[in-house]
């Protein structure tokens, strides 16, 4: 046990010495009765202890059941309904692009002969595939 260790103890806990942990405590206080500074020290801090123990702890009134019947009786602020007829485009626009890409890289895939089976032919074959697909992306 060092002087600083039982500095802070004494500012963790406070001055009183049940309040120190049980392991620490005597070790402290053998060091606490040699030491004048720490009995200053300690002194202080029962001063303050007094003073911060003089102040209310602040309670919460708090009724759960009156809050809970006052949030439940406040109304919901009601939004105005949109009519279906603007609703519905406004909401199927990004489906309908989506299907529309789908669509269209399908037909891009299939107009290109991307998903051929090239194997049975020459090298010079693929090369001219490949370049005709490579014009084709492009």
């Amino acid at each position: 046990m060092t002087s600083k260790r039982v500095s802070e103890l004494i500012a963790a806990y406070g001055a009183a010495p049940e309040k120190w942990p049980v392991s620490e405590r005597e070790a402290a206080l053998v060091l606490l009765g040699r030491d004048a500074a720490l009995r200053a020290e300690q002194q202080q801090m029962a001063a303050l202890d007094t003073a911060l123990d003089r102040w209310p702890s602040p309670t919460l009134d708090l009724n759960a059941v009156a809050l809970a019947a006052q949030v439940s009786a406040t109304p919901r602020p009601r939004v105005a309904a949109r009519s279906s007829f603007l609703r519905f485009p406004i909401l199927a626009w990004p489906n309908a692009a989506g299907l529309a890409a789908a669509a269209l890289a399908g037909f891009l895939v299939g107009w290109s002969g991307l998903d051929t089976d090239y194997s049975g032919q020459s090298d010079v074959d693929r090369q001219i595939v490949a370049s005709v697909v490579e014009d084709a992306t492009w």
